[in-house]
């Protein structure tokens, strides 16, 4: 849907420690959708359907992960969505 792919980004140096971090690609971040009594509801009545709705309506968003091989700091940086 985003078209994750391993396009070239600048070298990201940890916030922390300022190492270089790892890039460890493309994600995609579900924001919200279908939840609580109506997303249950919904899955019992209609299954797939209500998969295909939830589909439809919930939020994503698109992040570059990169995470720092010496203090574990993780960063993200947004690439589009929602």
């Amino acid at each position: 849907m985003f078209g994750f792919g391993k396009e070239e980004m600048p070298a990201v140096n940890c916030p922390a420690c300022q190492s270089a971090m790892q890039d460890m690609g493309s994600h995609g971040i579900r924001m919200g959708g279908l939840t609580g009594i109506l997303g249950a509801g919904a899955a019992l009545v209609g299954g797939q359907i209500a998969d295909d709705a939830e589909e439809a309506f919930e939020k994503k968003m698109a992040v570059r992960v990169f995470v720092c091989p010496q203090c574990h700091e993780v960063s993200l940086k947004y690439q589009g969505g929602l």
